[in-house]
C-alpha cells in the first residue's frame, strides 16, 4: 500500500476559501447551504453524501468513502457553524471573504474549523487512490451547532451510533489533544422585593444581595485556582460573565440575574458542580433576608479524556510524528469540543486540527496553508493506519 500521499493543494484551498465565504454564524447557525455546497463536492468525486436536515435551515453533512470490504468505521468529525463576525469595521479583511494572502487564509471559521472540514475532505479525495486496500469505512461528518449546544453531533450520534474510532477537526496547531475542559454555564436568578428608591428600606435589592453571590463566586474561583487540577488541561475555572438587573433608575429592583461560566475538568460530576452554585444561594438567602435564589444550568458541555493506549490515538501520535517530523506527544485543551458528546456515546477519539486556538473567536481569524495541508496528510494517515490492510 502506498504510503507517501498528494494532497490536491488546489482542492483543498479552493474549498476551504469557499466554506469560509458562505456564512454559518451561530447563532443563528443556518448551516444547510455550506452543508449542502461540501456534499455536492465530495459527490461529485464519487463519495456517497447525503444531508441531514435539523429544523430549517440547520443541516450536517455525512459523506461515506467505503472501502474494499468490510472493516471498522473511522469518523472525521468537525462543524460547519461559526461564532459571529462582531465588528466589521475592527476586521482588517473581509470576514467572510475567504483572502488567501501571504500564505494564509483568512475569515471567520478558517481556523474554528472549516479548514478542518477542508482538510479532512482532501483527505477523502486522496484516500479514493487506496479506496480497495481499506477494510471497514470513513464517515466525514460536517455538523451544525458545536458553538452553542452541539444539536448537530448529538443528532448524527442518535442516526448512526457509535463509530470505532473518532477525529475531532478543531485548531489544536496539529498537537494531538486527549482530554479537554468541559463547561456549565450557570444562571442564577436572585429575587428581592420592589420600593421607591426614596425609601430603599421598604425593599429587598436584589442586585445588592446578587453583589454578595458574585463575592462568594470570586471566593470559589480562588479555591479552584489553589486546586490540584489535571495534568492536561490544568485547573478548574469560574468567572460571573453576564449580569443584568432594575427597571428604572428610581426603583429598587426586585430581580437580577448573573450568568456564570464554569469549567469542568475530566472526572467532575456536573450534578456535584451545580450543588456548589445551590450551597453559595442557600448561604446567601440566610445573610439577605426576604431574597430568593433560583439557580439552573442554561448549558452543559463534556469534560473528556482518551487513554494514550487507544488506537486511535496511537495512530494520531504515529501521523503527527510521521508528517512533522517531530515527537508527538498528548495534549489538553482548555476549550470544550464536541469529542464530549462522542466519547459519552462509546467512541474513542481524539481532536486535531490545523489553526491555533488563539485565533478562533477574534477579529483577523486566519490559518497557515502549510497547516492545512499537513493536516489533510496527517488525516490520511491515520486512516490507514487505522483501517489499512495488513500485507
Amino acid at each position: 500500500m502506498p504510503m507517501d500521499v498528494h494532497i490536491d493543494r488546489e482542492f483543498l484551498l479552493s474549498l476551504a476559501s469557499a466554506l469560509v465565504r458562505i456564512n454559518t454564524e451561530n447563532p443563528p447557525g443556518r448551516e444547510l447551504e455550506a452543508a449542502s455546497f461540501l456534499a455536492e463536492r465530495l459527490a461529485d468525486l464519487g463519495i456517497k453524501s447525503t444531508i441531514d436536515r435539523l429544523d430549517g435551515v440547520r443541516a450536517n453533512a455525512v459523506c461515506i468513502l467505503e472501502g474494499g470490504s468490510a472493516g471498522p468505521t473511522l469518523l472525521f468529525n468537525s462543524h460547519l457553524d461559526t461564532v459571529p463576525v462582531g465588528e466589521r469595521d475592527r476586521w482588517q479583511v473581509e470576514p467572510l471573504g475567504g483572502l488567501i494572502r501571504d500564505g494564509r487564509l483568512y475569515g471567520r471559521g478558517s481556523a474554528d474549523a472549516k479548514g478542518s472540514i477542508a482538510a479532512m475532505a482532501a483527505s477523502l479525495k486522496a484516500l479514493l487512490n487506496v479506496q480497495d486496500k481499506i477494510r471497514g469505512k470513513v464517515v466525514l461528518a460536517a455538523v451544525a451547532d458545536e458553538e452553542v449546544s452541539g444539536i448537530g453531533t448529538k443528532a448524527l450520534l442518535s442516526k448512526y451510533g457509535k463509530f470505532d474510532f473518532a477525529i475531532v477537526g478543531e485548531p489544536t496547531g496539529l498537537r494531538v489533544c486527549t482530554a479537554h475542559k468541559g463547561r456549565l454555564e450557570i444562571k442564577v436568578r436572585v429575587k428581592g422585593k420592589p420600593a421607591h428608591a426614596s425609601m430603599p428600606q421598604e425593599g429587598v435589592n436584589a442586585i445588592i444581595a446578587a453583589v454578595s453571590y458574585c463575592n462568594e463566586i470570586e471566593h470559589m474561583a480562588d479555591l479552584l485556582s489553589r486546586s490540584e487540577g489535571h495534568p492536561l488541561v490544568g485547573k478548574p475555572t469560574v468567572a460571573v460573565t453576564m449580569i443584568s438587573g432594575g427597571i428604572k433608575s428610581n426603583v429598587i429592583p426586585d430581580e437580577c440575574v448573573l450568568v456564570i461560566d464554569r469549567r469542568l475538568i475530566p472526572g467532575e460530576d456536573s450534578e456535584v458542580v451545580k450543588a456548589s452554585f445551590d450551597k453559595i444561594a442557600s448561604k446567601v438567602m440566610a445573610e439577605r433576608r426576604g431574597t430568593e435564589f433560583v439557580v439552573s444550568i442554561t448549558q452543559y458541555h463534556r469534560a473528556t479524556e482518551v487513554s494514550t493506549s487507544e488506537p486511535v490515538v496511537q495512530a494520531a501520535l504515529e501521523a503527527v510524528s510521521k508528517t512533522l517530523k517531530v515527537k508527538a506527544e498528548p495534549f489538553g485543551l482548555p476549550a470544550y469540543t464536541d469529542l464530549g458528546w462522542i466519547v459519552a456515546a462509546g467512541t474513542p477519539g481524539v481532536v486535531l486540527g490545523p489553526g491555533e486556538l488563539s485565533q478562533a473567536h477574534t477579529y483577523n481569524e486566519s490559518v497557515p496553508i502549510d497547516e492545512l495541508e499537513a493536516a489533510a496528510k496527517i488525516y490520511y494517515e491515520i486512516a490507514l493506519k487505522l483501517l489499512g490492510k495488513q500485507e
